[in-house]
């Protein structure tokens, strides 16, 4: 299944906002985000389709998703929607905006972008900060500068959160036993991958599922 990562859709990290118009003239085959989607159906027909089950779509039907789950689209007739996208961490950016009175973000730097892409593409290598910071031609100290200015997070934090969305939209999607979910996201050790995940949702992988699994 295709995953639409965050630096697909915000080309600044420290404004993880983006909206489009889109005209859905063919069935979209099952995929997942790594942020949270809210659709509006403008005109015409249609059916959602995501582990909740299939619903039908008509005019001012509204869809929402939460990071890591997939959905897809059947049926469609003159179906148009309207996208908003928001980063994972809006919440936090917003509360954090608020209390700074709202300081503009920087543009990412692109070796900032170049690091996301890879820790993106590869999240189950056992990445380093020294090693993340030579595939860039960076100096480990300056990238967690740039990271930070860009992202907010270390680049640790960043692949962190990276696999917490992905073992999230797992968790939901499929009936893998939770250790193997944690080795394909990078997180050989059960123990490890249950704490980490813990962090990052407040709840366990197993309660994440009992939760949040139709």
């Amino acid at each position: 299944m295709h995953e639409i990562l965050s630096s697909d859709v915000f080309p600044d990290q420290r404004l993880p906002v983006a909206g489009e118009r889109i005209a859905v003239s063919a069935d979209v085959a099952p995929h997942s985000h790594a942020f949270f989607e809210i659709a509006v159906v403008l005109t015409g027909t249609g059916t959602h389709v995501s582990a909740a089950g299939e619903v039908p779509l008509e005019r001012d039907s509204v869809v929402v998703l939460r990071p890591g789950e997939w959905h897809g689209y059947a049926d469609c007739d003159g179906l148009v929607v309207r996208n908003a996208y928001l980063g994972a961490d809006i919440f936090s950016f917003l509360s954090g905006a608020l209390s700074s009175g709202g300081n503009r973000a920087r543009p990412a730097h692109p070796a900032v972008q170049h690091a996301m892409r890879l820790l993106e593409a590869s999240i189950d290598d056992p990445w380093t900060l020294d090693r993340l910071a030579a595939s860039v031609n960076l100096a480990p100290g300056y990238l967690i500068r740039l990271f930070g200015r860009t992202a907010g997070i270390s680049p640790m934090a960043y692949l962190n959160r990276l696999r917490a969305e992905r073992a999230a939209g797992l968790l939901i999607e499929t009936d893998l036993p939770i250790a193997t979910i944690g080795a394909m996201v990078g997180w050989h050790d059960p123990s490890h991958a249950t704490r980490r995940f813990q962090a990052h949702y407040g709840r366990p992988p197993t309660g994440y599922r009992a939760a949040f699994r139709p």
